[in-house]
């Protein structure tokens, strides 16, 4: 009994340091006790509830937590917490990595027309890369994953920043100096084809193109922090 009371104060004592972005194990759960042994992120403390919101590792559900019910795993991955300006919706994530520069062993092909930028989409494809990323300057771009062949045509996933301003908060708030970045964020893994463009009317004329076929995921890519949809992109 005193032994068990005292593995608890303990564990009050732990949490009382605990903080945002902790690593934690759920434990003795009753309601939920599928989750006892899971880990988590703690999200913020709740004073009204005198819970934690922990957001689950596998699942990212967010689950509500007495202090009691967790231990810290460690402390070595913290996460940011912020409203997504497209959404309005509060997203938890990783803290960007400092700005990353496209690398120069893969050079960027230059278009100035919105025939150009396309065929080199197609290119992209045809050369087995897993996606393209289109710039014009630093402001915009779009990004798209390959999935593959359809119809004709390709099916993929696409990420875009344009003139809208939440857009753009988004490429500030994950402390890009170009938004291309966030387009190589959201390939990371891929063999990427990069294309660059300073003809602002061939960007959004392709952009343009592109946003008739494609139909929202409903959700947002964790590694730009940008909403995702799914595009056909026809020949």
């Amino acid at each position: 009994c005193c032994t068990t009371i005292s593995k608890l104060q303990n564990n009050i004592l732990q949490m009382e340091d605990a903080k945002p972005g902790d690593l934690v194990r759920f434990k003795g759960l009753i309601g939920a006790a599928h989750l006892n042994g899971a880990i988590g992120n703690l999200i913020r403390y709740l004073e009204d509830q005198q819970r934690w919101a922990v957001r689950t590792e596998e699942s990212w559900e967010i689950v509500k937590a007495k202090p009691a019910n967790l231990e810290l795993a460690n402390k070595s991955n913290p996460i940011h917490v912020f409203t997504n300006p497209l959404t309005g919706e509060e997203e938890y994530m990783q803290p960007a990595a400092t700005s990353m520069p496209i690398p120069s062993t893969d050079p960027s092909d230059i278009s100035n027309d919105t025939a150009s930028l396309h065929q080199a989409t197609l290119d992209a494809f045809d050369q087995r890369k897993g996606g393209v990323v289109i710039s014009c300057g630093d402001k915009y771009m779009l990004a798209i994953e390959f999935d593959g062949p359809s119809n004709g045509g390709i099916v993929g996933e696409m990420v875009y920043v344009d003139q809208d301003r939440k857009a753009q908060n988004v490429v500030r708030s994950r402390g890009c100096a170009r938004a291309g970045e966030l387009g190589r964020n959201f390939l990371m893994g891929e063999t990427i084809k990069y294309v660059d463009t300073a003809d602002e009317g061939a960007f959004f004329g392709l952009l343009f193109r592109y946003k008739r076929d494609t139909s929202t995921q409903g959700y947002i890519d964790m590694k730009s922090g940008l909403k995702l949809f799914r595009v056909t992109i026809q020949r």
